[in-house]
């Protein structure tokens, strides 16, 4: 998780989309054609009161962005890119696995709505074939106390792209839900069955703790029972992937036999791909 970037994009009005809510996640959505960063434009809402559950919702990102800043890269309609406002009632030690969360309601909606079965790259990317096909960045902003104000998640989940259309340093480790399954999937569809799962999987965290999803997290997982190289805070570690812990840290047994309890990292995905 990683703190926000001031929101200067105006306060515009919501777009009715096809369903309503009247609590829980999608509560209200706002939905434009073009924004810099979803996530960007749902800080600014959040600063000014907006309800817990609020959803925006882009057509295109001219400044979108995935961990460590990387840029998300897609044309206008080619991806579904959301932001949700979250303030989770669970103790602070627990919100890193809300990531965890997000990721197995993601991979349910799109398995629900288009037939593929994405796998979980942990912490959260979705893959399939080995490719990359949605990423999760969740910004995390405290109180001056200490105390958590509230989480914002950004989902995007690459739709309509043809190999050809990342870049080059993407084609051979992202994919789109077209270039798998040869046909259009509606974008408003799956980001129904996104919220849909969305809803369940966190209400399902928020009353019964993590141990649901992460049974869910680890029966989709490609990363357990692997050898992996993990690009961690202080130093790269490699070992075999052997569970995701109750804390969703994500145990990592290196030469040595001794095991290693990693809460914040990564797996590159040019790693992935020479030790999967």
């Amino acid at each position: 998780m990683t703190a926000h970037h001031p929101d200067l994009l105006p306060n515009l009005p919501t777009l009715a989309l096809p369903f309503r809510r009247r609590g829980g996640i999608g509560c209200a959505v706002h939905h434009r054609p073009v924004l810099s960063s979803t996530n960007t434009f749902l800080a600014g809402l959040a600063r000014r009161g907006a309800p817990t559950g609020t959803v925006v919702l882009a057509d295109h990102q001219t400044a979108g962005r995935g961990k460590y800043d990387r840029r998300w890269v897609s044309r206008p309609g080619e991806s579904l890119l959301a932001s949700v406002l979250l303030r989770p009632s669970r103790p602070l030690a627990d919100l890193a696995q809300v990531t965890l969360v997000i990721a197995v309601a993601a991979a349910e909606a799109i398995a629900r709505t288009t037939g593929l079965a994405p796998q979980i790259k942990w912490p959260n990317d979705l893959m399939v074939e080995g490719r990359k096909l949605s990423g999760i960045l969740c910004e995390m902003v405290m109180t001056p106390e200490g105390d958590l104000d509230h989480i914002i998640a950004g989902i995007g989940i690459n739709l309509a792209q043809a190999r050809t259309d990342f870049p080059p340093e993407l084609q051979a480790i992202a994919t789109s839900i077209s270039a798998e399954t040869g046909r259009k999937v509606d974008r408003f569809e799956l980001f129904t069955a996104l919220i849909d799962r969305l809803d369940y999987r966190l209400s399902e965290w928020e009353r019964l703790g993590f141990e649901p999803a992460r049974h869910a997290w680890s029966v989709r997982s490609c990363t357990l029972g692997r050898p992996v190289i993990l690009a961690a805070p202080h130093a790269p570690r490699q070992g075999i992937a052997e569970a995701l812990g109750p804390d969703g840290a994500l145990c990592l047994r290196d030469a040595d036999g001794t095991l290693h309890s990693v809460i914040f990292g990564e797996i590159p995905l040019v790693a992935t791909q020479a030790t999967l």
